[in-house]
């Protein structure tokens, strides 16, 4: 059975089916191959990848305690110990006030072709309130997510990690408002994809890879047939996977040159994909994240990830 695993899981008997480095030549053919010896878990580290594909019929499997059934109890038991009655209930009755808004604005994309732009904004409105005193409640009840519930709430996490970071830096509401629409619509671009592709959870074939990142071009050209949509939310659509090394999609550009916004939702976008549990997968621990995502080098912009850990994490915003 395949499975991908971050890179940090590596260990020696593991069996390597495929490798993804952004801006590899994908018609070279990677050799799988069975890790013997340590320094080939260090070799696989030092190159510009977060995941790898292992085959556990042919190796060794991570250690226990990956995927597993979600206990829902334990899920509620978690949310009660670090949070309130209240900011529970408020952070789940904002998830199932933006549900119509931000489904309709997922179907609009899907069968229509179209920016449901007017679902949006209140979807974010909404998300904005409750995101004042209550984010890290909102964005921990969204970790646990069914199978059709991914994209939404997915959606709906990133607005708000989006929001919270954008009030932390200083930014005002305004400019706020707009970091929290490029959250929510940041993917909406894979609605153009079949859900095979979507909810796989093997290995990607080469040709679905392409499709895949293919999807920040087709949500900019969606958002951006709706007018007046400010420029800062074009830009998350399109370059929230550029890496700050160069070697991300689709433009390949490097530094500065990404525009703020994207850079801050690379951020988010990783973050939130990371810590989000499914009932057939553990999440990564916040703390497993970050790590993570600090050494991943050339993914991120290191002075805004920290920036992120500093705001978000050590302040106890986020659990």
């Amino acid at each position: 059975m395949r499975k991908r695993i971050h890179v940090s899981q590596l260990r020696v008997g593991m069996y390597v089916e495929d490798v993804e480095i952004e801006g590899e030549d994908r018609t070279r053919r990677f050799k799988p191959f069975l890790i013997s010896a340590a320094g080939q878990v260090e070799s696989l580290m030092a190159n510009r990848l977060m995941t790898v594909v292992i085959d556990v019929g042919k190796g060794a499997d991570v250690d226990p305690g990956g995927a597993q059934d979600i206990d829902r109890t334990a899920f509620d038991a978690q949310l009660r110990a670090v949070f309130s009655a209240k900011d529970i209930k408020q952070a789940r009755e904002c998830v199932e006030d933006t549900r119509p808004q931000i489904r309709q604005m997922l179907a609009h994309a899907r069968i229509k072709a179209s920016f449901a732009s007017d679902a949006a904004s209140a979807a974010v409105e909404r998300i904005m309130s409750a995101a004042f005193d209550n984010a890290g409640a909102l964005i921990a009840v969204a970790k646990l997510k069914e199978k059709d519930e991914l994209t939404f709430l997915h959606s709906l996490a990133v607005s708000a990690l989006m929001i919270t970071l954008g009030r932390s830096l200083g930014h005002g509401e305004e400019d706020v408002r707009v970091l929290g629409l490029g959250g929510l619509v940041h993917d909406l671009g894979k609605m153009a994809l079949p859900d095979e592709i979507l909810t796989k959870p093997g290995k990607l074939t080469a040709e679905e890879m392409d499709l895949v990142r293919g999807h920040p071009q087709r949500g900019y050209e969606l958002v951006s047939g709706v007018a007046h949509i400010p420029m800062p939310v074009l830009d998350i659509c399109r370059y929230h996977h550029e890496k700050f090394d160069g070697s991300g999609y689709p433009g390949r550009l490097a530094g500065k040159k990404i525009p703020y916004v994207a850079r801050l939702a690379a951020i988010c976008d990783v973050y939130e994909a990371l810590t989000t549990i499914r009932p057939y997968k553990r999440a990564f621990s916040q703390a497993e994240a970050i790590n993570m995502m600090m050494n991943s080098p050339g993914h991120f912009d290191s002075q805004l990830l920290s920036a992120f850990v500093s705001k978000m994490v050590i302040s106890g915003t986020l659990h």
